[in-house]
């Protein structure tokens, strides 16, 4: 049996037995119980019914009401909901029994009278579309029926053939048609398209003499000879208003007006800019910090008291505030105090900056371990990073230390220093142990130098020793011990919007390393580290992040660079998902062993596509991932060393979860192109990385 849901809308059960003989309105209410579904707990919350209230059959009403609404929300119809309310000496219980509903799907979209604009294109951008072999992906669609949202999916469609230039289009009310034998429906659509119109003539009508009309029309997104568009025509709003905002004007109000040639199908569009007065800001006010000091924050606000008001300053202010990695959520907004006068209201969700990790463990290479490590990016609130690290075990001890002020004194400065020990015992099957001792540290000094970009100089001394290694290898001179004294610099370009969690921009860094002042090692070190992030919310109205990851280097050899200043890859941290972390390099083998001497040159590239994991926490998200590594040896010219280039890839996902202890990422990777003898690693767990 088929039955038209009204034009809209789903029919819902509704059904009710009260004992109105025996319970008076303003009886006390003594319980409230909701059967026959898992979810009552949930419902409790959202009925506005409980314990204390005073009966009244309009309270009931409203309660059923919000459970049907509930299961509305989920695609449920059909729901059935009694309510009995029962005397209980001189009070009432409430016993709410609720049948859920079935889910409906969408067997068939059908659009009638679109000649110019295809179906499948019309069903993309619409909430009740068909269910497709991707359905299981919540932002492609379930194919699930939302009634309620059938008056929206007319308004999108309309939509779509605005983004197509017919302005003239008319779009009929949707028809949904349910077949409750089977739970499916037919959604239909009746289309009169109308003539599709192309742009005649853009101006912008400002009267502001600052104003360069000009260049601002050169940009507009909206040109003579195209075909209408109106999203252009709201991102050419946009832009104007942005334009005009960065000249002070605050409360501009941009409006577009229109002339249709009907019979030549053609418009005309002029841009109304309203400017109003020029606006000055009042005062900045911070609120929500707790910890971070208030001059912390100031040190990121491009706009101050007595300062012109400025629409690109204001935004990234709040994106500079965001990439400290200090404050979960950062909100940035205008508060109108008079017609020429604003305030700026900074107001800051702090993020959880320190993290304190420890532990005692045992693994069958290093034994009995223990470990313990402490960190914090905003120390005292005051914007400075510290980490202290410590770990033992039988075959090894690391201990480091790290500062870095990013603003000293609230200027546009920084300095960092660190210092670092490790002793580590090495072995191989069937050959004796050796041992590789390090020490060193650094210092750097920096500077901001534009608003997006940081620069940094310093010099960093290190000292490498090898012992007992005579016994195990055929090339000993690879292993000699040595010191390295170097000048250490680095350029970083961040216009991300996010310190964990970007969504839009780009991140690059550029490290050189040039060792030969004095020490024994003598080469050039160059690293390039890039990402850049686009967020799709905007465009599937879900969380989608898209990610493309760089990274390569190079080592030009100036007369001797140590096995241990050599590019390793394999791991989430070194690149290449699925393999060990360090394994994959050139090697030769020595006595059964396969022994690593890294390569001078790499390159690992990653595309990554997120998405929250919110039915768990708000701070976790699901990333699946490709990587493709690829890595040579040129410094070497032993002729039993491995030539060529080493190229590997994989797939893979990870979970990303802001843990009170930090970042924490949990890998699992598959390698596509594993070789005979490759070190795999099909689960990786790290700590303290953002992702």
């Amino acid at each position: 049996m088929s039955n038209e849901i009204g034009r809209i809308v789903a029919p819902v059960v509704v059904m009710a037995s009260f004992a109105h003989a025996a319970v008076s309105i303003g009886t006390p209410i003594t319980s409230v119980q909701i059967d026959g579904v898992d979810d009552a707990k949930k419902l409790m919350n959202i009925i506005h019914l409980k314990r204390g209230d005073f009966y009244s059959p309009e309270k009931i009403e409203a309660a059923k009401t919000a459970i049907i609404n509930y299961f509305k929300q989920q695609g449920l119809y059909g729901t059935i909901v009694e309510a009995d309310v029962k005397p209980v000496n001189t009070s009432a219980a409430v016993i709410f029994h609720v049948n859920k509903g079935e889910k409906i799907k969408i067997k068939k979209v059908v659009f009638v009278g679109n000649e110019h604009i295809s179906s499948s294109t019309l069903e993309k951008n619409i909430v009740n579309k068909e269910g497709g072999l991707l359905g299981f992906i919540p932002f492609l669609g379930e194919g699930i029926a939302k009634p309620e949202q059938l008056p929206y999916d007319q308004m999108r469609i309309r939509e779509t053939y605005l983004e197509n230039g017919y302005l003239d289009v008319k779009v009929g009310e949707p028809l949904m048609k349910v077949d409750f034998a089977s739970n499916e429906a037919t959604v239909t659509y009746t289309i009169d398209e109308g003539p599709q119109y192309t742009v005649s003539n853009v101006s912008i009508d400002a009267g502001i003499a600052e104003l360069n009309t000009k260049k601002l029309h050169e940009k507009l997104e909206l040109q003579s000879g195209r075909i209408f568009n109106v999203k252009k025509l709201r991102e050419d709003i946009k832009y104007i208003r942005e334009a005009v905002g960065n000249l002070g004007y605050a409360f501009a109000d941009i409006k577009p007006e229109f002339h249709k040639d009907a019979q030549n199908h053609t418009v005309s569009v002029v841009y109304h800019v309203i400017p109003s007065k020029k606006v000055y800001i009042n005062d900045v006010i911070i609120s929500g910090n707790k910890k971070t000091m208030d001059y912390v924050i100031r040190q990121y606000i491009y706009l101050a008291p007595g300062d012109l008001f400025n629409y690109t300053d204001l935004q990234e202010t709040k994106k500079e505030l965001q990439r400290t990695g200090y404050f979960d959520k950062v909100v940035v907004k205008p508060q109108r105090v008079s017609e020429d006068k604003i305030n700026i209201v900074i107001d800051v969700q702090e993020a959880q900056t320190g993290s304190i990790s420890g532990g005692v463990g045992y693994g069958s290479y290093d034994g009995f371990m223990i470990n313990a490590g402490i960190s914090e990016r905003n120390l005292f609130g005051t914007g400075i990073a510290t980490s202290l690290n410590v770990d033992f075990s039988q075959k090894s001890t690391n201990y480091s230390l790290s500062f870095k002020d990013p603003r000293v004194f609230s200027s546009l400065f920084s300095l960092s220093f660190g210092i670092y020990h490790n002793e580590n015992e090495y072995d191989y099957e069937g050959s004796d142990d050796y041992t590789v001792k390090r020490a060193g540290g650094w210092f750097t000094f920096g500077r901001k130098i534009a608003r997006h970009m940081h620069a940094s100089i310093g010099y960093s001394y290190n000292d490498v020793e090898y012992k007992d290694y005579e016994e195990i290898v055929d090339h000993p001179e690879t292993y000699e011990s040595y010191t390295k004294s170097s000048i250490i610099g680095s350029f970083v370009y961040d216009s991300t919007d996010d310190y964990y969690v970007p969504r839009h921009g780009i991140y690059t860094k550029i490290n050189l390393d040039y060792a030969g002042l004095g020490g024994d090692a003598d080469f050039l070190k160059s690293e390039l580290k890039f990402a850049t992030y686009y967020g799709l919310e905007h465009q599937i109205d879900y969380d989608l992040i898209l990610r493309y990851k760089l990274r390569g280097g190079y080592i030009s050899d100036n007369g001797y660079t140590p096995l241990a200043e050599m590019f390793y890859l394999g791991g989430a941290r070194k690149g290449v998902r699925g393999f060990a972390p360090g394994s994959l390099s050139p090697f030769y083998s020595s006595k059964g062993d396969k022994i690593r001497v890294g390569g001078d040159q790499m390159f690992v590239n990653s595309i990554e596509a997120s998405i929250p994991l919110d039915m768990i926490t708000s701070n976790m998200r699901l990333t699946g991932f490709v990587d493709y590594g690829m890595i040579k040896n040129t410094v070497y010219k032993s002729n039993d060393i491995q030539k060529g280039w080493i190229d590997r890839y994989s797939l893979g996902a990870q979970v990303e979860w802001r843990s009170p202890f930090g970042p924490i990422n949990l890998v699992f990777a598959y390698p596509l192109n594993d070789k005979k003898g490759d070190d795999t690693s099909v689960f990786e767990f790290t700590m303290g990385s953002k992702f």
